[in-house]
């Protein structure tokens, strides 16, 4: 018995997601951990369009792959790196098993798998004359904001913290 290429393709980014969770927690830059909490958030609006809500998924690429890492790199940037971090290691990877653990026994036991309703599919075309249409001027200030973040950004880090 072969699970449909959907079912195989949810696996593997949900196995990829919880790698690069991990590695924005392992990480001790900054700058290494923004990049996979940025990979992460791509791995998650690829699960998110999959399950069939592709405007949640573009607006989860906007808003947290976008303004999310923006900001802590321009944080670091201000703040300047090189502190000493004390890390505990068995203390995630504790709490990562628990909580995996634990939505794994409510998934299968609990038959929350038998909830899911795959919902209508939506076009491309539906959501351009969303976004173009009655969203347009969220879009504008969206854009308007991850500019403006990226040129202040790119402000600091010239200036040199």
């Amino acid at each position: 018995m072969s699970l449909p290429l959907e079912d195989l393709s949810v696996v593997a980014l949900a196995g990829i997601s919880t790698l690069l969770a991990l590695a924005v927690v392992r990480h001790k830059d900054m700058v290494y951990a923004s990049a996979s909490l940025a990979l992460l958030g791509i791995a998650t609006a690829l699960l998110v369009a999959i399950l069939g809500y592709p405007i949640v998924a573009v607006f989860l690429v906007i808003v947290y792959v976008g303004a999310a890492v923006m900001f802590i790199i321009v944080s670091v940037s201000m703040l300047g790196g090189g502190g000493y971090e004390e890390w505990d290691d068995y203390r995630g990877l504790a709490a990562g098993a628990a909580s995996g653990a634990a939505v794994l026994m409510i998934g299968l036991f609990g038959g929350l798998w038998q909830a899911y309703s795959p919902p209508e599919p939506v076009s491309l075309q539906t959501i351009a004359n969303l976004l173009a249409g009655d969203y347009a001027i969220v879009v504008i200030v969206l854009a308007v904001g991850l500019a403006a973040t990226i040129l202040e950004g790119i402000a600091i880090a010239r200036r040199g913290g």
